[in-house]
């Protein structure tokens, strides 16, 4: 398991990339963390190749997805955490080539973009929202890659 410092907190509470108000026009492989992210793609008819969520927003406003995903997968990630059965999880799914696929959290889904870029391939878009901004647009390649190495790096592994 994985534990965010405070130090760190404040570093990835800053935007990784571009934040855009509505998510732009993309094509390729997209994988959505988070519960509005999601909806707001599937409500533009925009299926993420995986849907990451914890059917809440702001830590404890329901939120529903109505979706009929192909599989659902369920893992807990305890707050401020990236636990290893998340990180298995999102290894295995960075092979599946099926999309339309959910992964849903137990616990928080916020840090999960991190080992995403990490274990996904390059080119992959990964989007997730930045609150009271919009949302987030990264396109995982090497310089991002190097990034999230060295977040894990700063991280207390247990």
């Amino acid at each position: 398991m994985y534990i965010v410092t405070q130090e760190l907190r404040k570093i990835l509470k800053k935007p990784f990339g571009k934040v855009y108000k509505e998510p732009p026009c993309i094509s390729g492989k997209v994988v959505a963390i988070g519960d509005i992210t999601t909806k707001t793609l599937l409500s533009k008819n925009i299926i993420p190749h995986l849907s990451i969520f914890d059917l809440k927003t702001r830590r404890n406003i329901p939120v529903s997805i109505d979706h009929r995903f192909r599989k659902v997968f369920e893992v807990k990630n305890p707050p401020g955490c990236i636990s290893d059965e998340a990180i298995e999880m999102i290894k295995y799914l960075s092979k599946v080539e099926e999309g339309n696929t959910a992964l849903k959290v137990e616990g928080e889904e916020d840090l999960l973009a991190l080992p995403v870029i990490k274990y996904f391939p390059y080119g992959t878009y990964v989007l997730y929202g930045q609150p009271d901004m919009g949302v987030v647009v990264l396109r995982i390649d090497e310089d991002l890659k190097r990034r999230v190495d060295k977040i894990f790096s700063l991280m207390v592994k247990r």
